[in-house]
């Protein structure tokens, strides 16, 4: 019985096929088996590096740290931050009393002469006291109209804040007045 048809390629194709499909199979296991190790080991690679980079970089830090020169300069800033504090709560403190002084009446050769210009004839000041605001002003005349007259004059100057007129005494022939007379207050 011979054959008269052989065909040994198909045969061949075959058994070639099915040897590469289980090798294949194999060698593709292996071969992912082997990347995925290798990818691993280069991340593992990778975090080891990163580990001793900031191992030595914390290091570095606490070296700058506990430095004696550092910790004697941050001492040092805090010192002039306690320092700067109390200056600035000085200059706020000297501040508010530079705008009480500036509120504050000033008695001046202004307001002197201010008084000085409404003194009607034949009368003196014979006292002037000051509270810090208000002056208490004491006249005589030997007119009994001049002390109105005078307080009277102060109160039209507009210079004052206010005026209050006590009216006058009479003693041996003179009037002794007394106006009371308010600073204005601030500049």
């Amino acid at each position: 019985m011979k054959k008269d048809n052989i065909n040994l390629l198909e045969n061949y194709l075959l058994t070639e096929k099915r040897r590469k499909n289980t090798s294949t199979k194999g060698l593709n296991f292996i071969a992912i088996f082997l990347i995925t190790i290798i990818l691993i080991s280069a991340y593992g690679l990778k975090l080891f590096l990163e580990d001793q980079g900031l191992k030595d970089s914390n290091q570095q830090l606490n070296a700058y740290v506990t430095d004696p020169n550092i910790i004697k300069q941050v001492s040092d800033v805090a010192v002039k931050q306690r320092q700067l504090a109390d200056l600035k709560e000085i200059l706020n403190t000297i501040k508010s009393l530079n705008a009480a002084f500036d509120a504050m009446p000033e008695l001046d050769s202004i307001v002197l002469d201010k008084i000085n210009s409404c003194i009607p004839a034949d009368t003196k000041i014979t006292s002037i006291d000051y509270d810090g605001q208000w002056l208490t002003l004491k006249t005589v005349s030997t007119n009994y109209l001049r002390p109105s007259e005078f307080a009277r004059s102060l109160r039209n100057t507009n210079f004052f804040e206010d005026t209050i007129y006590y009216g006058y005494e009479e003693s041996s022939g003179k009037y002794v007045g007394t106006v009371l007379v308010a600073l204005k207050v601030g500049k």
